[in-house]
């Protein structure tokens, strides 16, 4: 159930996404940040592309909502980050263009996570989607059944 929960937020990730005009160079990812890469990416990159979904740039605040729950979730880990930190990672959301080929394997992790990480994930989406504060009613309707959904999952297990 879980999986399939899963696969319904990577068919709306998709649904949302509106690739850009031309491809974009793809920076790499920090080296000092290296040792968040594998606790996190799965999360960044949806996260990021259900941002980019919106005509315009990036902007701050869902920026801000896509650190600081990636974030929270490696220090879950036991990792711990100094400002610097904090700032190369912020820098490099700002200038990160994942593309849908990248999503497969994120949700593809996504699908193996423990209930609470997944829960975490969709409420970050549904905090990334409020962020700018244009929200279509569909993309609301969507991740609220996702999260409703997700609820009565927990409470049959």
């Amino acid at each position: 159930m879980l999986g399939l929960l899963v696969g319904r937020f990577g068919d709306f990730v998709r649904e949302y996404h509106v690739p850009p005009e031309q491809a974009l160079p793809q920076a790499p990812f920090p080296d000092t940040l290296v040792h968040l890469r594998e606790h996190v990416s799965h999360h960044l990159i949806p996260l990021v592309l259900i941002a980019r979904s919106d005509p315009g740039p990036l902007i701050d605040e869902e920026r801000a909502v896509i650190v600081t729950h990636c974030l929270e979730l490696a220090k879950e880990t036991g990792l711990v980050f100094s400002g610097t930190e904090h700032a190369v990672l912020d820098d490099y959301v700002a200038d990160f263009h994942p593309t849908l080929a990248q999503l497969e394997p994120a949700l593809h992790r996504l699908g193996r996570a423990g209930h609470d990480e997944v829960v975490s994930l969709f409420k970050a989406a549904q905090d990334v989607v409020l962020a700018d504060g244009v929200t279509s009613l569909q993309e609301a309707a969507l991740l609220a059944e996702l999260e409703a959904d997700l609820k009565k999952f927990a409470a049959e297990t």
